[in-house]
């Protein structure tokens, strides 16, 4: 009796230690927190953000984004659909960033003209909850690690560090979306390939059967085909040359060097990809698609895939027409 008396009680301590050490770790993790908080150079998080905008004085450069739903779109310098992963990536590196303690609390104008703060060339503002914050970036640092940093409206100079402005300087291309088709491939009902003075190709699917219908008849190698198709569908575009053409000739798209069409079930309209002339500059080639009227590049190596595919769609044992 008195041996079970003795264990009980030695089980009501071990209790009543772990509670307080869960206690305590709790209280640690609170401060944890708390301190990691104050080190937060903003106060909101990603999901926060409906709009921000980057100003560089610099570049003579303005770049405004609006949270659309669960996309992005630019509104400056252009109207276009944004990025949603490189603008969230962006946001995250600024929402997240970290400060030093305050370097300077009521800096002198002198101070502020030493450390780049008296004329700013770099401004983002964010607006999250319905608050808009402004910060402006300074110079770099001694150690070229670190920039200094206010917010508009506040006497405070803060400590950063240096990728923080540099990731401030993105310009439009890096914003902007560059997808150059969004399709299923798997779903397409109809690829045509014409290139400039050669046979066309047409391949159809029909539940799952890849069948080319020209130049010759026969089984088409899905392999070859979905290789093309997801070459497009991942690509990227590689930069955009003129968002308003007057003159499609100046890129050879009004004679293009290859027109792919993809169709799409229950789509009326199908996708269309002209690629025209070699883009010598940016090691690219023109292109344009009828969703859109704007010249943009695409990668030598998507045009290079295409082109040797192109013989290899009909497969070796297939019998042709």
């Amino acid at each position: 009796m008195n041996f079970s008396k003795k264990t009980l009680f030695w089980i009501i301590i071990l209790i009543s230690l772990a509670g307080a050490f869960h206690f305590f770790d709790q209280e640690k993790e609170s401060e944890k927190r708390i301190v990691e908080a104050s080190f937060r150079l903003l106060p909101f998080n990603v999901p926060d953000v409906s709009t921000f905008w980057i100003n560089n004085l610099a570049d003579h450069l303005k770049i405004t984004a609006m949270r659309d739903g669960d996309a992005w779109k630019l509104a400056q310098p252009l109207v276009t659909k944004g990025d949603k992963e490189a603008i969230e990536k962006y946001l995250k590196i600024i929402v997240t960033a970290r400060k030093d303690a305050v370097l300077f609390s009521q800096p002198t104008p002198e101070k502020l003209k030493e450390l780049g703060l008296d004329n700013p060339m770099i401004e983002v503002g964010l607006t999250a909850n319905g608050k808009e914050t402004v910060i402006i970036f300074g110079e770099k640092g001694p150690t070229l690690n670190i920039s200094y940093a206010m917010f508009k409206g506040n006497p405070e100079v803060y400590r950063v560090h240096s990728d923080l402005r540099a990731e401030s300087t993105k310009d439009a291309y890096a914003l902007r979306d560059k997808t150059i088709i969004d399709f299923d491939p798997v779903k397409m009902k109809r690829l045509e390939i014409v290139q400039k003075g050669k046979a066309a190709v047409v391949i159809e699917q029909d539940n799952g059967k890849w069948n080319m219908l020209e130049p010759s008849k026969g089984q088409a190698s899905m392999e070859k085909v979905l290789d093309t198709l997801f070459s497009i569908k991942n690509g990227k575009i590689k930069a955009f040359i003129n968002d308003q053409p007057a003159d499609f000739s100046a890129y050879g798209l009004d004679s293009p060097k290859l027109t792919l069409t993809v169709y799409m079930p229950k789509k009326a309209t199908p996708y269309k990809l002209l690629i025209g002339d070699k883009d010598r500059k940016n090691r690219g080639y023109f292109a344009i698609t009828e969703q859109a009227d704007k010249v943009f590049d695409v990668e030598e190596e998507l045009v290079k895939v295409i082109l040797l595919n192109m013989d290899k769609y009909l497969e070796k044992d297939s019998v042709g027409g």
